[in-house]
């Protein structure tokens, strides 16, 4: 075989692998295996076509086909703006210059441009993100042999290379976790123009209307026109959100997330209390808005790398050889989304701030001078410290007096007694956490008759929907999906597999649907993790022995969610004690301890309760209650807040209302 004429085609196959393996290893566009590169380079040395590439080389840097052009809408959006800048970085290893070419979205602009660029004998090849898809908009480019690749866009037609995002997976995501979110009113916003791609996010909102058996028909779809500018886009936002009056919104673009941001806060519109929103493109500034954006964060370091590597596969080849053209789109969930929550008889939940007292009822609670009783399931941490803080603190600007606070221990009987207690000293309301959902429950039944009740997470079992005022809660089913969230996260980029779980076993409402969402999201979120084994325990003191006895039995368990704080704590003292510190925590509610095993490392993320903010909201039914004849809503939900070790002081500061101390006890 000459040396001077042997070919790409040969090489591939004197190294028994394909021309694209061989494209790489020329051009370092791709990751190939140490053992192949050497093998292919050496047959390289030994045939001559050493000569050929740096003859190319040479040819390139002196002036012919030398030049990599991105020919690209604008250099606004932060996705070109991006790619522009990968691109040059991979080219200009290979010795080529870099250009870009901007059409601002207009046809005729694009064709002046494209024209200009195929009759340029330094063009080597075209990344283009096209205006259109129609192909007989791009004849000269097609039949011109320029080499080109399509990016983010594609046009219609056989033989188009391109590199797109997966657009329609993309809005599914977002759909879908709204959706599993509780919402059911979702307005989608999209771009006006014509193309593959808004098509494609198109389908994905309706697949995921589809799934939740929603009516297609029914879909809220906006189209917004960029071109018009701004202001109109704001305009055309509001009304939208006027007219469909959703409880989420989804953003189909950049821009229209932006926009969309602005239009929020010029109405007043409180993200995520009365609208979730998931955003589009991970902008520099959706991770710094308050409260930061839950987002769908395109790759495009991906896809510029995909892009060059096929442009520079068809140059050297003269075909692209490609089995994936496509780059991934991630849903970062942040603090811009909530979940819509069910009371235990299915009310859907109130916000806090939905239970408004007018100028007159505050001045009649002033001169009513009424009492109020706490029974407490137990006061030994500072989370009830905190419940009490607030809910003092929300009755004394009405002068309620509280007359007495209850401390049950977790003795069911113990509590049983002092409601009888409580009773004889006649408050006008209550304010309680059950000790135990079932034993409690006829004594709770009886009080129920003689002043207004209201609960704090959980309602005795059996009682009837008309025996209490509300329930006041943390939205549970939010809190067990953002602690098993994180730990799917956690796993997923530290390539873990294997977790384990440690449940309350007690039958309470709010502990049992938070431990049922954490591992529901596991199983339909995270295929690839194993849930190893999920045991229980009863009593708070048994979480030492039950974790203990999950490791030892289940050694290559990596990491581990426990219900709440006070099991996680004995549950990590067992952990220590294994020396097994390298089984990643996850649970539920900040306090001293759980900080400290956070800032130690153990502990890699949880979700938290409010519960000032619930002592407020639980004070606030019982003073509503009091002086009006009004509806109050069954269920108040309050959202939970989640925690990550970078994170920690700032959350500290939002739980406790206080600046987190030095030295955790």
């Amino acid at each position: 075989m000459s040396k001077s004429k042997v070919t790409i085609k040969e090489i591939a196959e004197m190294a028994g692998v394909s021309i694209a393996t061989v494209s790489h290893v020329i051009n370092r566009t791709r990751y190939v295996r140490p053992e192949l590169v050497d093998k292919i380079e050496k047959i390289i040395v030994e045939t001559g076509y050493q000569n050929k590439i740096a003859d190319k080389e040479r040819k390139l840097l002196v002036g012919r086909e030398s030049t990599i052009v991105a020919v690209i809408p604008n250099i606004e959006s932060t996705i070109y703006r991006d790619m522009v800048a990968y691109v040059k970085q991979l080219v200009s290893v290979q010795g080529y210059q870099f250009l870009v070419a901007i059409t601002d979205n207009d046809l005729k602009e694009e064709a002046q441009v494209l024209a200009g660029l195929l009759v340029n004998k330094k063009v080597a090849g075209i990344i283009h993100a096209p205006v259109s898809d129609v192909a007989s908009n791009y004849t000269k480019l097609i039949q011109s042999g320029v080499p080109f690749v399509c990016v983010e866009r594609n046009i219609l037609g056989s033989g188009i290379d391109s590199v797109e995002f997966r657009d329609r997976e993309a809005i599914f995501k977002g759909a879908d976790y709204l959706l599993a979110s509780g919402h059911k009113n979702v307005l989608f916003f999209r771009e006006s123009t014509d193309s593959t791609t808004r098509d494609e996010r198109t389908k994905g909102f309706l697949n995921a209307l589809e799934k939740y058996n929603i009516n297609t028909n029914d879909a809220n779809i906006v189209d917004v026109t960029l071109e018009k500018g701004e202001d109109d886009c704001m305009l055309a936002i509001q009304k939208a959100l006027r007219r469909y009056r959703p409880t989420a919104v989804l953003a189909g673009g950049n821009r229209i997330t932006l926009y969309l941001m602005k239009t929020l806060r010029d109405m007043g519109i409180d993200c995520p209390g009365e609208i979730s929103v998931v955003g589009f493109g991970d902008e520099s500034w959706s991770e710094l808005t308050y409260p930061p954006l839950t987002i769908l964060r395109r790759d495009v370091k991906g896809l510029s790398a995909k892009a060059v590597g096929m442009l520079f596969e068809k140059i050297n080849t003269g075909v692209a050889i490609s089995h994936d053209c496509y780059a991934n789109v991630e849903l970062v969930v942040r603090k811009s989304t909530k979940m819509l929550d069910n009371g235990p008889f299915g009310d859907k939940a109130a916000a806090p701030d939905s239970v408004v007292l007018t100028k007159e009822e505050k001045h009649r609670l002033k001169a009513g001078h009424f009492r109020v009783a706490i029974s407490f399931h137990y006061t030994g941490t500072s989370w009830a410290e905190l419940h009490e803080k607030g809910i003092r603190e929300e009755l004394e600007q009405f002068g309620i007096d509280v007359v007495s606070v209850m401390d049950a221990h977790f003795d069911s009987e113990l509590q049983n007694a002092q409601l009888d207690g409580i009773r004889l000293q006649k408050p006008d309301a209550v304010i309680a956490i059950p000790a135990d959902d079932s034993r409690t429950r006829e004594k709770f039944q009886e009080l129920s008759k003689v002043s207004k009740l209201v609960f704090i997470s959980n309602v005795p079992e059996g009682m009837s929907k008309n025996s209490y005022v509300s329930c006041v809660s943390v939205n549970e089913s939010e809190n067990g999906t953002n602690t098993g969230r994180m730990l799917g996260e956690y796993c997923k980029e530290n390539k873990k597999k294997k977790a384990g779980f440690i449940i309350h076993g007690a039958a309470f409402y709010g502990t049992r649907v938070r431990d049922n969402a954490a591992e529901r999201i596991i199983k339909d979120s995270y295929p690839d993790i194993d849930i190893v084994t999920i045991r229980s325990f009863g009593e708070i003191s048994n979480a030492y022995q039950v974790a203990k006895d999950v490791i030892t039995a289940n050694p290559e368990i990596e990491a581990m969610y426990v219900s709440w704080d006070r099991p996680a704590l004995l549950a990590i003292k067992a952990l220590k004690e294994l020396g097994r510190e390298d089984v990643a925590v996850f649970t539920t509610d900040l306090d001293h301890g759980i900080a400290r095993c956070m800032e130690e490392g153990i502990v890699k993320g949880l979700s938290t309760q409010r519960p000032y903010e619930q002592g407020r909201a639980a004070a606030a039914v019982v003073a509503k209650s009091l002086v009006s004849e009004e509806q109050l809503p069954k269920y108040v939900g309050v959202q939970p807040y989640q925690v990550e070790p970078k994170q920690l002081r700032l959350a500290w500061k939002e739980i406790f209302h206080e600046s987190m101390p030095d030295r955790l006890g």
